[in-house]
């Protein structure tokens, strides 16, 4: 085969994989005809549900699987695609501190939105001369990170949503490709019932070695006494209708790609602005700006199938301000703190966050075995002490023909949790009940590719 696995249900192994080993080419991409991938997921955990950019999986203490069949019909003017999922969970109650606010919709934090039956990966696509319009409930990742996006990642389950994209690859020389992408999401509700709408484009130049991104969203909705549908969400990112209202993430990247020795580089800078209750978002200024840095090293220290890579993400909150106070990251409860069915849509770590990560691995279209350290903190500037966590992993996949097999297992230490400690018993290294949380997850996954061409 010609392609690597279902681009579908990405995680950072498969990310890897395809970036290394099949230059970005996934099954759906690069192939027309009808294909099946069958699915399935075996997970034990013995605390909080804690994983992170798996599609928004709910892994709670106790055991479960996840059976799905995707469905890909590809022709040379569209496809339609779909994937019926069944969950099956045996869950335990768990005490632990209750979070508030922001920090509520972190993935440390029991999930109230379990469905066991469920389409994922649903809808259907039109394309024309690198023209593509379509309806479906895909995930994102709009980003150069791995482990992070500060605009749209795979950590929630996918919305469904209205999109037109063009990429014009085939326009330019080999050297250029240019990408654009423009969604809206179908209206989502806030704990208040009141609709909300978010509104996103991406926008990408590669040339030779070097690319730029762009990406800006906007929320909007959310109140009761505007009105708002899914039309004036269309239109909000050309009219800036009531802008003032609405919350909007601008964010920028730079990643060199330098194919002779392997290494990507990467740059992600972000500003958020925080809507408060009509004002101009021009009366301050935006002191919060986050960022995502790292680098992917493949031959690392001169052998073939060593990989290397750093990522670092940082949305603290800042404290200075004059009028209004310093915007945080993804913490309007108007937009569910940017969330969906209770997990966020961008990175992971959320609000007043900053988050680590450092791997090494070694991978051949066979085999890959990847480990990592993550090191991750929550309310970093106004909580003390903030949560923090310390997170080790390992990942293992080996592909037979069209079978893939992944085994994961993560190992996580948890201090502070629910921000209970006082800043008088930490400094006596002594915790209040439930601060410190351990949890361990074993999961075993099996995705097998058919295709009838």
């Amino acid at each position: 085969m010609i392609y690597s696995q279902s681009n579908f249900n990405g995680s950072p192994v498969k990310r890897i994989i395809n970036e290394s080993l099949y230059s970005g080419i996934t099954l759906g991409e690069t192939k027309q005809g009808l294909f099946f991938s069958y699915n399935y997921s075996f997970y034990l955990n013995t605390n909080l549900p804690n994983l992170e950019n798996i599609n928004g999986k709910y892994l709670p203490r106790g055991y479960g699987s996840f059976n799905s069949s995707l469905f890909i019909f590809n022709h040379k003017y569209g496809s339609i695609t779909s994937e019926p999922t069944i969950y099956y969970k045996k869950k335990y109650e768990i005490s632990i501190p209750k979070k508030e606010n922001e920090f509520s919709v972190l993935n440390d934090i029991p999930n109230n939105y379990n469905q066991e039956i469920i389409l994922k990966n649903t809808g259907f696509k039109l394309q024309y001369y690198g023209i593509t319009t379509g309806f479906g409930n895909w995930n994102q990742w709009w980003g150069p990170g791995i482990h992070n996006s500060l605009s749209l990642s795979n950590n929630a389950s996918g919305f469904y949503h209205y999109f037109i994209k063009m990429d014009a690859k085939e326009i330019f020389d080999n050297n250029m490709d240019v990408f654009f992408k423009y969604l809206v999401s179908k209206p989502m509700k806030n704990l208040n019932g009141d609709k909300y709408f978010l509104s996103s484009l991406f926008f990408k130049i590669k040339y030779k070695i070097l690319e730029l991104g762009y990406n800006r969203n906007i929320i909007s909705g959310g109140h009761q006494d505007l009105n708002w549908s899914q039309k004036d969400a269309f239109s909000v990112l050309i009219n800036q209708n009531k802008i003032k209202y609405w919350d909007t993430i601008n964010t920028y990247y730079i990643l060199g790609n330098f194919k002779k020795i392997k290494l990507n580089v990467f740059l992600e800078i972000g500003f958020p602005n925080r809507s408060f209750a009509g004002y101009d978002p021009k009366s301050y200024s935006e002191h919060s700006m986050g960022s995502n840095i790292g680098l992917r090293k493949y031959g690392f220290i001169g052998i073939k199938e060593l990989l290397f890579g750093i990522e670092y993400t940082r949305l603290v909150q800042g404290i200075y301000y004059n009028i209004l106070p310093t915007p945080n990251w993804y913490d309007n409860k108007k937009f569910n703190y940017s969330s969906y069915n209770g997990r966020r849509w961008a990175a992971h770590s959320g609000s007043d966050s900053d988050d680590f990560l450092v791997y090494i691995g070694y991978l051949n279209k066979k085999i890959s075995l990847i480990c990592g350290l993550n090191y991750e903190r929550h309310g970093v500037t106004y909580h003390f002490p903030p949560e923090v966590k310390f997170e080790s992993r390992i990942t293992v996949s080996y592909k037979h023909n069209d079978t893939k097999f992944y085994l994961n297992f993560e190992n996580e230490y948890f201090e502070h949790y629910g921000f209970v400690d006082s800043n008088i018993n930490v400094w006596d290294e002594t915790f209040e009940f439930g601060s410190i949380q351990r949890t361990k997850t074993l999961m075993f996954s099996i995705e097998h590719i058919f295709s009838f061409n």
